[in-house]
C-alpha cells in the first residue's frame, strides 16, 4: 500500500481550521435574506462553504476578485435543504477584453413552506419543517474583475429578496421585502496557494421603508491551494466569515483521483461553526468527472437524523 504523504502546511492549515469549525456554539443573529446562509452548491456545501477563495463560477457569491481564474464551465445545482424546501443555483463566467477582464453571473433561489408564526428574519431551520404559508427567497449577482500589479480586483451587483405569503395575524408582519447590494474583493497569489479577501453586502443597512431588507455587511476571508501529492490531487480550502456579534470559521478538504485522463472522482469533507443549533458542523461530498461533465454531491446533517442533500452538474 503506497503512504501520501501531506505537506506540513497542508495538514497544519486544515487541522486547524476545521479544529476551530467543530465545536458547537450559540446560534448566530437571525439575519435576512435566508437565501445568503445556503451554499450555492455541493461543491461548498461539502467543503464547509469555505468558497471565498474558490475556483469555479460559484465565487460570485462570495468573492467576485475569483472570477479571475474561476474555471470556464456552466454550472446547476439542486438541494433540499430540508422536507418543506428546494432550493436552485446556477452560475458562469467568461473572459471579457484587457487586463484579464473576466465576467461572471450566479442566481440563486430557495422556496419552502413556514409557520405563519415563525419569527422573521427566517434562519434555515425553517427549511427543516413545514407550515402553511409559502416563502421563496433569492439572490442575482453579476460581477466583473481585473487583475493590476498581481492582484486580482472584482466587484458585484446583486439583488436580493425574501417574500412570504399566506402569514397569519400571529407572524405579526407580512414578509416582501428586497434590497439591491454590492460585494468588493481582492485575491492574490500567496505561500503556494491564494489568499483572499471581500466584503459582502454594501448598501442599506437600516431600513427606509418596511419593504427594505436589513441585511449585515459581512467579511469574508481565506486561503486556499491545490497541487499534486503522488497518486492523488489534494485541494484545502479555509474561511473566516464575520458580522456583527458572529464569527465562524470553516474549511474543508478535497481529495481527488484520476485514473484515466478525462475520468476522475474526487471526496470532500467539510467543516464549519454552523448557523443554527440545529446544523451539525461536519459536511460531506463526492464527485465524478467524466471528460467535459462532473456530477458533485453533497449532504449536511442536523438533529434528529435529518439531512440536507445537494447536485450540482458541470459543464467545461
Amino acid at each position: 500500500m503506497r503512504i501520501v504523504k501531506l505537506p506540513c502546511r497542508v495538514v497544519i492549515v486544515t487541522a486547524f481550521a476545521l479544529g476551530l469549525a467543530t465545536p458547537a456554539f450559540a446560534q448566530a443573529p437571525a439575519t435576512a435574506p435566508l437565501v445568503i446562509h445556503l451554499p450555492s452548491s455541493a461543491r461548498t456545501a461539502a467543503l464547509g462553504n469555505a468558497w471565498v477563495a474558490g475556483r469555479d463560477a460559484e465565487v460570485i457569491f462570495y468573492n467576485p476578485a475569483q472570477l479571475i481564474g474561476a474555471r470556464q464551465e456552466f454550472g446547476v445545482s439542486i438541494s433540499r435543504p430540508g422536507p418543506a424546501g428546494t432550493a436552485l443555483s446556477a452560475a458562469s463566467t467568461f473572459a471579457a477584453g484587457k487586463m484579464s477582464l473576466t465576467l461572471g453571473w450566479g442566481v440563486q433561489a430557495v422556496g419552502f413552506s413556514v409557520d405563519p408564526a415563525a419569527p422573521y428574519p427566517y434562519t434555515t431551520d425553517v427549511l427543516l419543517t413545514r407550515g402553511d404559508a409559502d416563502g421563496h427567497s433569492a439572490l442575482l449577482a453579476f460581477g466583473g474583475a481585473i487583475v493590476y500589479k498581481n492582484f486580482r480586483i472584482g466587484g458585484a451587483g446583486k439583488y436580493v429578496t425574501d417574500v412570504a405569503s399566506g402569514l397569519g395575524p400571529a407572524s405579526g408582519v407580512s414578509v416582501n421585502q428586497h434590497a439591491w447590494l454590492a460585494d468588493i474583493g481582492v485575491a492574490r497569489n500567496v505561500l503556494g496557494g491564494v489568499a483572499a479577501f471581500s466584503v459582502q453586502n454594501l448598501g442599506r443597512t437600516t431600513p427606509a421603508s418596511p419593504s427594505n431588507l436589513t441585511t449585515p455587511r459581512q467579511f469574508l476571508a481565506g486561503w486556499s491551494t491545490a497541487r499534486a501529492t503522488g497518486p492523488l490531487d489534494l485541494g484545502l480550502y479555509s474561511q473566516v466569515t464575520m458580522r456583527d456579534d458572529w464569527i465562524s470559521p470553516a474549511g474543508g478538504i478535497d481529495v481527488g483521483y484520476s485514473w484515466i485522463e478525462g475520468y476522475a472522482m474526487a471526496f470532500r469533507l467539510g467543516a464549519r461553526r454552523p448557523e443554527t443549533t440545529s446544523e451539525h458542523p461536519v459536511t460531506l461530498g463526492a464527485a465524478f468527472t467524466a471528460d467535459r461533465l462532473t456530477i458533485e454531491y453533497a449532504v449536511q446533517f442536523f438533529d434528529g437524523g435529518r439531512t440536507a442533500n445537494g447536485v450540482t452538474v458541470r459543464w467545461r
